[in-house]
Parts: structure tokens; sequence; C-alpha cells
């Protein structure tokens, strides 16, 4: 067997509160969605060579953390962390590690978000 690609699904309460946050905070855009009857079923997204796909939980999820994360690479992490810090996203400051800047923030589901910059050594 041999994988061939891969998408990271996530559950979504309320689905266009969650689509716009995608959109506007990390600039995906729409490549598919399906309606039914009650709304937004599910979305799939891309923002530069990352894909996304967004489902309405079919039941109510209560939101807890958890230590699961999704970690997105960038190029301008001063540059990005200043704009959805100007666009009023909450996020965490920038830390540094050995290796790399990275900030962290959170969707309407309290899915954990972190945006990271390699550190050039």
């Amino acid at each position: 067997m041999r994988l061939k690609s891969s998408v990271t699904v996530l559950g979504c309460a309320d689905m266009e509160q969650s689509l716009a946050f995608y959109r506007q905070a990390l600039q995906f855009v729409i490549l598919k969605k399906r309606n039914g009857p009650e709304g937004l079923e599910w979305v799939y997204l891309q923002s530069g060579g990352t894909l996304l796909m967004l489902e309405k939980n079919s039941k109510p999820v209560a939101i807890t953390p958890c230590n699961n994360r999704i970690y997105f690479f960038i190029d301008d992490i001063d540059g990005t962390h200043h704009l959805l810090k100007a666009k009023g996203f909450a996020t965490s400051t920038i830390i540094e590690t050995p290796y790399m800047k990275e900030f962290d923030l959170y969707d309407p589901d309290g899915q954990r978000l972190t945006i990271g910059q390699p550190i050039a050594y």
C-alpha cells in the first residue's frame, strides 16, 4: 500500500462561522461544497498547497481542549501575526524555538492552529 494524499477534516458546530473564519483568517478558498436541507453540510478548502475539509457535526459536541493541533507553515510569521491581530483575531505571542518561530490561534470550535516559520540555522 502507498498513500496517495491526505486532507484534514474538522467537524464544525456552525459551518458558516467556521467557513468565514478559515476564509478570513487563513485565506482559504472554496473548492467544493455541499448544501443539504439544513444548510451547508461540508466544504472543501485550499490555501496555497494546503487542503482542508470542514463538515457539520451530526450532533452537538462540547468544545473541550485537546492535545491535537494543525500546524500551518508560512513564509512571513511577523507579517501574518500582525495581519491576524489587525483583523481582530486572538493570537498568542510569537515564540521562538531553536528551529521555528510560531504562534497559536483557535478556530470557532476550539481547534488549536499553530502558524510557524522555520528559522534559518
